[in-house]
């Protein structure tokens, strides 16, 4: 009904038009007849038409008024797919990066609660491979989007210089057809009379002109669209651009803040001293804390479900290549008051702090920790299974490359050392434990330490 009456509007229009023409004798000029119309919209619009028309003849079609043709549903599906995986990862990685803002808001909350100085540099030890861990996973997340933002940069310069393209080509084409329409002396309102055989005849001329006309006009919208769209793939582009440049500038700033606190890690030394006056200067709730500590172990352990292959086999190799000092051993320690399940591997004077720990033996990982209170148990921390109920524990990591279910060689990269946890420095507490009850035992007894 719209398209009818629109239809009726411009064949009212165009024959007002004619006769206007007529009555002064002089020619037919397309931009008086198009008067209200932009010549620029007119031009790429005009061509568009006359292409379609030229295709719909040589494929022996009729002239018939059509829609502009729509991409096809597949296409537009996947485009849309697209789109939407490319928002929902963006979406994600905004709230990563303010669960990590969160996170160290209640890091400094804890710092800034501290009393005393002596407090405020056990918390700072305490805290920092935490803060660490966030500050290596926000730069991963911005490198992430950064690329996101890029690719879909690239895809939509492809998409503007295409559609810039295909405007300056119509224009370009419309101009000299338009031109050449103007020089015509032979288009006049009485030459189309005289042409026409009968009056139904020239009502027949006048019907293709409006039906053109009409053409033209929804073409015309259509191009005005697009126009419209190439100017919002513009501000996307420039706003995106924006967005990876304020990303990059966030990112050196966190790799500056990495690597400062990556020097006060290094310079953390691990203190076996240290970790028995703090042990003892509450020993009763300490003692308690320890038998708490291994309780939750015990319980962890029989809860995990080993396999049933047997043992894989060989002398254990060292666990942290390159770093032998034992300091502190398997057994009794502090006159008694503590039993140490494992041994903890340090420095012994050089910089520990992420050094590489590998698999001990080949097996299957079988639990990750990530979660962990500063200051107690042991941090961050994994287990791997080697079968014949055998697993090996490795303890206050800074970080771990391996998960849950990863079958790992011996001698693999699995985490790197840290001081998360019970600690006072960088260092790896690592255990063997052995049965369906996870017993610990002497690792002493399984690895070799090859110097």
């Amino acid at each position: 009904m719209r398209k009818r009456k629109r239809k009726n509007r411009l064949r009212l229009f165009l024959v007002m038009a004619l006769c206007g023409a007529l009555l002064t004798g002089g020619p037919i000029d397309p931009l008086q007849v198009y008067g209200n119309m932009d010549p620029d919209v007119i031009a790429a619009a005009r061509e568009a038409a006359q292409q379609k028309a030229d295709d719909k003849s040589a494929d022996g079609e009729p002239e018939e008024e059509e829609e502009e043709e729509e991409e096809q549903p597949a296409e537009r599906q996947e485009k849309s797919s697209e789109q939407n995986q490319y928002k929902q990862r963006l979406s994600e990685i905004s709230d990563k990066m303010n669960d990590l803002k969160a996170e160290k808001d209640q890091i400094q909350r804890s710092l800034n609660a501290t009393q005393s100085e002596k407090e405020k540099e056990l918390a700072n030890k305490q805290y920092l491979d935490q803060q660490i861990g966030i500050t290596r996973s926000e730069i991963s997340l911005l490198e992430e989007r950064i690329s996101l933002l890029e690719a879909e940069i690239s895809i939509k310069e492809l998409e503007i210089a295409d559609k810039q393209a295909d405007i300056e080509i119509n224009y370009e084409k419309f101009k000299i057809r338009l031109r050449a329409l103007q020089l015509n002396d032979e288009a006049t309102v009485l030459g189309l009379l005289l042409g026409a055989d009968s009056f139904s005849d020239f009502l027949s001329r006048t019907e293709t002109v409006v039906r053109i006309a009409e053409h033209d006009r929804a073409l015309m919208e259509a191009l005005s669209a697009q126009k419209k769209d190439l100017e919002e793939d513009k501000q996307f582009l420039e706003d995106t651009r924006a967005e990876v440049e304020a990303d990059k500038a966030e990112t050196e700033e966190k790799k500056q803040v990495l690597n400062v606190q990556l020097n006060a890690a290094q310079a953390a030394v691990y203190s076996l001293e240290q970790l028995e006056q703090e042990f003892r200067a509450d020993l009763e709730a300490n003692i308690k804390k320890s038998e708490q500590m291994q309780q939750e172990m015990n319980e962890i352990y029989r809860q995990m479900e080993l396999s049933n292959n047997p043992y894989v086999g060989g002398e254990m190799t060292w666990p942290v290549p390159g770093f032998y000092t034992i300091s502190s051993p398997y057994g009794y320690r502090w006159s008694g008051t503590d039993y140490h399940t494992g041994i903890d591997i340090a420095g012994g004077g050089r910089n520990i702090y992420a050094a590489s720990i590998v698999a001990a033996n080949a097996g299957t990982v079988k639990l990750v920790n990530w979660n962990y209170t500063p200051g107690y148990s042991y941090g961050r921390y994994l287990v791997i299974d080697h079968g014949g109920q055998t697993t090996t524990l490795y303890g206050h990591c800074s970080n771990i490359v391996v998960s849950v279910g990863d079958y790992v060689e011996k001698g693999q990269k699995v985490a790197e050392v840290g001081s998360t946890g019970w600690s006072t420095g960088p260092h790896l507490h690592f255990e063997v434990r052995i049965g369906a009850a996870g017993q610990h035992t002497d690792p002493i007894k399984y690895v070799t330490a090859s110097k």
